[in-house]
């Protein structure tokens, strides 16, 4: 089953959702996630998935972190909006993110928001969809610090090879984007290498991320089947082999039967 684990549907850049998702399905594309951005985000991607028969996740990113304003709040709306549909599968996109941040200013604000989506993972049972950008030593500085951790991925992995031992001795999978056909992607290539199949999961970000040849275009699931081709052949195994795997992975990690 090729699955896409990790779409942004809400995005405006998608101005037919329903064709956007009848060209992936042409191409084999069974399933797409949609993660959120921010409470209102998270509404937007719950109608999708019911109207389109997808699933979503719900969060707050960490480049949303102007948002919230009480995050007590934030993470009651959260819970309202998780409980509220059979459609909701997991809480994300949640993490930390200094790339736009040099000087750390939000590290507490960003710090409080992640913890509490991590906790509202747990308190419902529910996997985690983590981004991380420039932020590896705050990262496993949370993680360490929280008590009881949810089951989860890091989408888009963007840390070194310790750190990916350090989440997947944590139990975590990993997703793979577009990213990883990018000629200066060598390093990222040679991380992929490291992962065990049976934690790898295939994603697009979409709209961000295409992949070559279609770097700096619109994104979309349909591409999904893209990453798979490349990543088959990177790490030399059969294509059916790497989508059956990676769609029992995802199934798994998200306690989907379908």
């Amino acid at each position: 089953m090729l699955i896409d684990t990790h779409c942004h549907l809400t995005d405006k850049k998608f101005t037919n959702v329903c064709e956007i998702i009848l060209e992936a399905k042409r191409l084999g594309v069974e399933k797409i996630f949609i993660p959120s951005t921010s409470v209102e985000d998270a509404k937007k991607a719950v109608e999708i998935a019911e109207r389109e028969q997808q699933y979503a996740m719900v969060g707050v990113h960490p480049e949303e972190i102007d948002t919230v304003g009480d995050v007590g709040q934030m993470k009651a709306d959260l819970k309202k909006v998780c409980l509220g549909s059979r459609k909701v599968i997991g809480i994300g996109e949640i993490g930390l993110d200094f790339y736009w941040d040099k000087e750390k200013k939000t590290k507490g604000k960003q710090l409080e928001i992640f913890r509490s989506q991590m906790e509202l993972a747990v308190e419902l049972n529910m996997p985690v969809a983590i981004h991380m950008r420039e932020a590896e030593p705050e990262m496993e500085e949370a993680l360490n610090s929280i008590s009881v951790l949810p089951r989860g991925e890091f989408h888009c992995f963007a840390g070194g090879e310790s750190f990916l031992n350090y989440i997947l001795e944590k139990g975590f999978y990993v997703g793979f984007d577009g990213n990883v056909t990018y000629k200066t992607a060598t390093e990222l290539r040679n991380i992929v290498k490291k992962v065990p199949l049976n934690r790898l999961l295939l994603e697009t970000d979409s709209p961000y991320l295409s992949p070559e040849p279609h770097r700096g275009a619109v994104n979309r699931p349909a591409n999904v089947k893209i990453v798979a081709e490349f990543l088959a052949q990177e790490l030399n195994v059969g294509i059916n082999n790497l989508v059956n795997q990676t769609g029992k992975n995802a199934l798994c990690l998200y306690s989907l039967d379908v």
